[in-house]
């Protein structure tokens, strides 16, 4: 409810239901599995004693529980599935320290940098890019599509500039830099939980899907929507002793967002475009942790915010 997640409340609440129905399910199913093996005794039992009327009955019985356990599969999967979409849909809990509502509720925790300066229409940063030459939003669209553009002349110096500069500060404070695929398995984004969907409608998911070569067997594909998905996956799979821990590292790569919807004045130019290039700060720590390591990792990105002079808060 604190999140405004578009998941009725009765879908939260059947998980308990559908829980317990997939257990008993599975607790029969596995009894019908046992059986079967029973019955193959049973069969080469027979089959020694060459009791042919006992062998025709067991194998009565073994097709008649060949179609239960196929009817029972059936049901548990349906369940897994059903429970596993309603899972993926729950959003994270929010910090208990994170105040419910509007912007308005927001909570200033400390500012920096100079006074702001007052808004003015003449300083748009279309026209101001369009002007000095660094920002190609025509080109784009027929290249590619509405919200794609090209960085020119000091814009795409400044970006450079830009990684090179945050990279530098959290290679200081002990990140490790990598560079990341563009390109995931749908299910390395699944199992990080990220499900980015339309605020219009909620069938519709913000990813790029990758169309993959003719074999069927091939596995999804997406664009990173993210670094953070593709740094995940790296972690994926493996254990590491407590004493390794933290594993802090600083990912570049690419972040695509489909973005469905209209547009407006909010996200006129280089605001909700489609892809954009993100250096994300990740680590990998002990569970309890992780409340510190997300300070220190503020910490590092107010020092990159106020080493470049910006106001913020």
């Amino acid at each position: 409810m604190n999140r405004k997640s578009l998941l009725p409340v009765e879908a939260v609440q059947s998980i308990p239901h559908l829980y317990e129905q997939f257990k008993q399910l599975s607790a029969t199913l596995n009894d019908r599995r046992n059986a079967r093996s029973a019955i193959g005794d049973r069969i080469r039992k027979s089959s020694q004693d060459k009791d042919t009327r006992a062998v025709q009955d067991v194998l009565e019985d073994a097709k008649k529980l060949k179609q239960e356990l196929i009817e029972h599969e059936r049901q548990v999967s349906e369940l897994e599935e059903k429970l596993h979409t309603i899972a993926l849909a729950i959003p994270n809990d929010t910090h208990p320290d994170s105040p419910v509502g509007p912007a308005s509720s927001a909570v200033i925790l400390s500012t920096h940098g100079p006074v702001p300066t007052p808004p003015s229409p003449i300083r748009d940063h279309v026209d101001v890019g369009r002007e000095l030459s660094l920002l190609e939003f025509d080109a784009g669209s027929t290249v590619t599509g509405s919200s794609w553009y090209y960085l020119m002349n000091e814009a795409a110096l400044l970006e450079v500039a830009l990684i090179n500069y945050a990279l530098s500060i959290a290679i200081k404070h002990g990140f490790t830099p990598i560079t990341t695929p563009d390109v995931i398995r749908a299910d390395i984004a699944s199992r990080c939980g990220f499900q980015p969907r339309d605020q219009s409608d909620s069938l519709l998911s913000q990813m790029y899907s990758v169309a993959t070569s003719s074999n069927p067997s091939a596995p999804e594909l997406v664009l990173a929507g993210t670094a953070e998905i593709p740094l995940a996956g790296m972690f994926a799979n493996r254990i590491y002793p407590e004493t390794s821990l933290p594993i802090k590292v600083v990912g570049l790569g690419h972040a695509f967002r489909a973005e469905a919807g209209a547009r407006g004045h909010d996200t006129r130019g280089l605001y909700r475009v489609h892809q954009f290039t993100k250096l994300e700060l990740f680590a990998v720590t002990a569970n309890d942790a992780s409340y510190e390591m997300m300070e220190f990792m503020k910490q590092v990105q107010v020092e990159i915010l106020e080493g470049l002079g910006f106001p913020f808060k």
